[in-house]
């Protein structure tokens, strides 16, 4: 994966690159304000602020003359998806859209791969656990929207794929993957733009996912792999990729992930289990 500061790899369309800078723009007044106002109550430290909005500032001044180089609006909205794209599809709650901006923020500040695993999401195959709390109906429309997250996901589009989350979890609070996934974006990026909230925010998320349901294999992976990197703890992280082989991923996902797992076996002076094993030779 890799991300320039204007580049989100979606079509050169000018109608498409507008709505996503619009967009991105909202966000970003949006995080302005609510930094203000979760630093005067208190819930903000200066650090945290003053990085926040610095790093919101600067991106919003790209944002700007990005869209001073596209021309007038002709107003029409470009194709997104399998439908046209609109922004009311998708709606956040205040401190969701800041928490989306600040993930988008250390995103493009990083500018570099992110762990194989981002890749390695698939969708939910059937009869993958949910909280079996939402009608058939919802249900469908919810796999739809995170078939599509993971797409999104998969190519770098994190701001729609973190909408779509969100989106699924006003839907259902208790979706395994939903959580799983936002919460390692979350996790992940905060972990590489120095953001501590969205680190414990993310982590809370994976850690949920799993009191939820208990055998969807990858909030063990990434609790896991928060386990080993966050806290140094090899053998807590060897449970985890345990429990990981244990719920039956799909081979495939298996075997992606297997480099970035040995080392906590060896770290823990555990046998590294066939399934992660470096191929002879």
């Amino acid at each position: 994966m890799n991300a320039s500061s204007l580049d989100h790899d979606r079509d050169t369309d000018p109608r498409e690159e507008r709505w996503f800078l619009n967009d991105e723009r909202e966000f970003l007044v949006r995080s302005l304000h609510d930094a203000d106002v979760e630093h005067q109550a208190g819930d903000l430290s200066d650090e945290d602020h003053a990085v926040l909005t610095a790093r919101d500032r600067l991106r919003l001044a790209e944002v700007e003359s990005a869209l001073a180089a596209l021309g007038p609006d002709d107003q029409s909205a470009p194709a997104f998806g399998s439908g046209p794209a609109r922004p009311d599809e998708v709606v956040t709650t205040q401190s969701e859209w800041r928490r989306v901006l600040a993930i988008a923020v250390c995103f493009l500040a990083v500018a570099t791969a992110v762990l194989l695993v981002d890749r390695a999401v698939q969708p939910r195959v059937a009869g993958q656990p949910s909280s079996g709390s939402i009608t058939l109906s919802k249900a469908q429309l919810i796999e739809q929207q995170l078939s599509e997250a993971t797409s999104l996901n998969n190519r770098n589009q994190v701001i729609p794929a973190l909408k779509l989350y969100e989106k699924v979890l006003t839907e259902d609070p208790n979706d395994p993957q939903a959580l799983a996934d936002s919460g390692w974006l979350d996790w992940n990026y905060g972990n590489k733009g120095d953001s501590p909230t969205l680190v414990q925010q993310g982590r809370r998320r994976v850690e949920k996912a799993i009191s939820v349901a208990p055998t969807y294999y990858e909030s063990h992976l990434f609790l896991g792999l928060i386990l080993l990197n966050q806290d140094h703890d090899a053998k807590g992280a060897v449970e985890q990729f345990d429990e990981f082989l244990a719920d039956h991923p799909p081979a495939v996902q298996v075997a992606e992930v297997a480099s970035l797992v040995r080392g906590a076996y060896a770290l823990a002076g555990e046998t590294v289990p066939p399934a992660f094993a470096a191929p002879a030779g």
